[in-house]
């Protein structure tokens, strides 16, 4: 019996982009922030992601290319750090200030040939499936724009009577809608739904330039 092969991957070189390019083109097309520190917090690397998180200077700032919290915010970052980078630890961090909060994870970083005891810090999403994430997967499955509005109310935790007041409809028709986004999705209830949506794979929500350096932006 002949079987069916998947083609082989062919990788194009492309003289425009130099080599040491190419990961930061990567990680800048991540939908969430991504950092590599040492374990005192002084940073080595920061994708476009990272950098509008600290500009938000909410939970997290950077001062003199150091990792700082916010003052006042909760959660001890700088132990999760000093447990990625000396014992191995993997860390969760959930980051809460009087006007923001954030999930944080740390993680040890080895990589061959850098300096020892790398961290590599993952910045939780804003958001479980931002608008750019929930217009492809509308698109995808070809929900009309009255259900991507629902879809939307409904990743913002809006009850099913919240929506129809706020789009000036009768309850019965969001319900329908609601039932409609399943049956196209696949799914059997508002939580299947959410997520299905928190499924997408995480993307920067623009088109970005030439990937940034290391260092300082």
């Amino acid at each position: 019996m002949m079987m069916n092969s998947l083609p082989q991957t062919v990788f194009v070189h492309q003289p425009t982009l130099l080599p040491a390019q190419l990961p930061l083109a990567l990680f800048d097309q991540v939908g969430c922030g991504l950092l590599v520190c040492d374990a005192h917090g002084v940073l080595r690397f920061a994708n476009r992601m990272a950098h509008q998180e600290f500009s938000r200077a909410r939970v997290l700032r950077i001062a003199e290319q150091q990792l700082h919290q916010v003052a006042g915010t909760a959660g001890d970052l700088a132990c999760a750090l000093r447990q990625a980078a000396h014992r191995g630890r993997r860390s969760l961090v959930h980051l809460v200030s009087t006007e923001d909060h954030l999930m944080v994870t740390a993680l040890p970083f080895d990589v061959p040939s850098a300096e020892p005891g790398l961290v590599l810090v993952v910045l939780g999403r804003r958001q479980a499936c931002p608008d750019l994430e929930l217009e492809l997967l509308a698109s995808s499955y070809g929900l009309t724009l009255a259900e991507r509005r629902v879809l939307a109310a409904l990743m913002r935790e809006a009850k099913p009577s919240e929506i129809a007041d706020e789009h000036a409809v009768k309850l019965s028709t969001v319900r329908t809608q609601i039932t409609s986004i399943r049956a196209k999705l696949g799914t059997r209830s508002i939580e299947g739904l959410l997520l299905r949506a928190a499924q997408v794979p995480p993307m920067a929500p623009v088109v970005l330039a030439a990937p940034m350096a290391l260092g300082g932006r």
